[in-house]
């Protein structure tokens, strides 16, 4: 994992939308994609609900619902996108 974190709540937003994703172009996305399934992976089960929450939240277009509960998130990776 990516030896860097973030305690920036868009870090930890984009960790808890994009840890699931099914594929990745390129060694940069494969790398991030790859650190988010494990971030995901060592999280407690309260914080993987949270992450779940965070993801219900921004699809039902709850934006700023799902930046408060992905606040309460442990640090994630940096995200490459921003």
């Amino acid at each position: 994992m990516a030896d860097d974190f973030s305690t920036e709540t868009a870090d930890k937003l984009y960790a808890a939308l994009y840890h699931e994703w099914p594929s990745a172009d390129g060694f940069y996305m494969t790398e991030y994609r790859d650190d988010l399934q494990r971030w995901f992976a060592a999280l407690s089960k309260n914080d993987r609900m949270v992450a779940n929450l965070v993801r219900k939240a921004f699809d039902g277009g709850n934006d700023g619902e799902a930046l408060k509960a992905a606040a309460g998130l442990p640090t994630a990776p940096f995200c490459p996108l921003t």
